[in-house]
């Protein structure tokens, strides 16, 4: 049986006043078949070279933490926000960090699609491990 992966995508910003048209987009990805890794992809539609994009994988676990608690390190810091209901994510790239928030509501739902495919403790296998550090060593 082939589990599809799970998808939660934000629209950051949509050009508020400009009349340009332009989003800019968050989306979450979580595949079965990587159960450790979340990955997080930030794109602006049409692209455009002001605006920030990149790619970073961070750990499911640390999302689920972050809800709750300030987590992460490295390429990516999670901070909740109990006033606006939302949790920040720093991601770090050339230049200055990219800081984007998520309402809490959206990022708890991805987070229980993932689990009701892979519970959370249920991908602790050698070969998730060893996907997970491939994945992460190669950024």
């Amino acid at each position: 049986m082939v589990q599809d992966e799970v998808a939660a995508e934000v629209v950051l910003d949509d050009g508020g006043l400009t009349g340009r048209g332009r989003r800019t987009v968050l989306r979450l990805t979580w595949d079965p078949a990587d159960a450790l890794a979340v990955r997080l992809t930030v794109h602006a539609q049409p692209d455009h070279p002001a605006l920030p994009r990149g790619e970073w994988v961070i750990l499911r676990d640390f999302l689920r933490y972050g809800l709750e608690e300030q987590t992460g390190d490295g390429k990516v810091r999670i901070r909740p926000d109990e006033q606006l209901d939302r949790v920040w994510l720093e991601l770090e790239r050339p230049g200055r960090a990219a800081c984007v928030s998520v309402p809490r509501p959206v990022l708890r739902d991805f987070l229980d699609r993932t689990d009701a495919l892979v519970p959370a403790g249920g991908e602790r296998s050698d070969d998730a491990i060893e996907t997970l550090l491939a994945r992460l060593l190669a950024d």
